[in-house]
């Protein structure tokens, strides 16, 4: 099964997804990372995960980590309010190949991924081209969950991937219960779990997944 396959909507279109058929209109786009609400926004992220794994096994992203070169972000907005973010990562040619490849709080949205490896989240940084990119910082705001919103963004971020000429996308998310949706949640997208890729190594804290386009 792909992407594609769940007809999973883009921006300013209804989603379905798992039971529930909520219609949100979006606007997604590229992130301020000056931004005060983002940085909350963000905060609170680092805070869900603090609690899930030891030091050396979390890997969430923080303010610094998303303003390196090579990571593009994106925000999503409802009414103007920030309810979502997510991002792409590219690897490294000599790190970004895996296994001889080539190159939330409910159950139907996802809690967010945990990487951090990576690099520029605005517009001012280019990112180099990569056929490998890695998924970051996926969040939903915890009012907003089972909306579709993540949906529609991992949507996007998959589609920005596809146009820069990407040809898998990877992530790392927790082994733990907390994280179950998320895994639910790639999986239903096509994702499959794969060996540690880029600088991550073998973790039972961690599981990495991977989707091809």
């Amino acid at each position: 099964m792909t992407l594609w396959s769940l007809d999973w909507a883009s921006r300013n279109t209804p989603v379905i997804f798992g039971r529930h058929h909520v219609p949100v209109t979006l606007e997604i786009s590229r992130a301020d990372l000056a931004d005060p609400h983002l940085h909350t926004f963000l905060a609170a992220h680092l805070a869900d995960m603090a609690p899930t794994a030891p030091p050396e096994s979390q890997h969430a992203l923080d303010l610094d980590g998303l303003s390196r070169q090579g990571v593009r972000v994106w925000v999503a907005r409802l009414d103007g309010v920030l309810v979502g973010t997510g991002a792409l990562a590219d690897l490294p040619s000599d790190l970004g190949d895996h296994g001889g490849d080539d190159d939330g709080n409910d159950d139907d949205e996802l809690r967010g991924d945990r990487s951090s490896r990576g690099g520029s989240g605005h517009d001012g940084h280019r990112a180099p081209e990569s056929s490998h990119a890695e998924l970051k910082s996926m969040r939903t705001d915890p009012a907003r969950r089972a909306e579709g919103i993540a949906s529609q963004m991992l949507a996007h971020l998959v589609e920005d991937a596809r146009s820069r000429g990407v040809r898998r996308i990877s992530l790392e998310t927790g082994s733990m219960e907390f994280f179950a949706p998320a895994r639910r949640f790639y999986a239903a997208a096509g994702f499959v779990e794969c060996p540690p890729f880029g600088s991550y190594v073998d973790d039972p804290h961690s599981v990495f997944m991977t989707l091809e386009l």
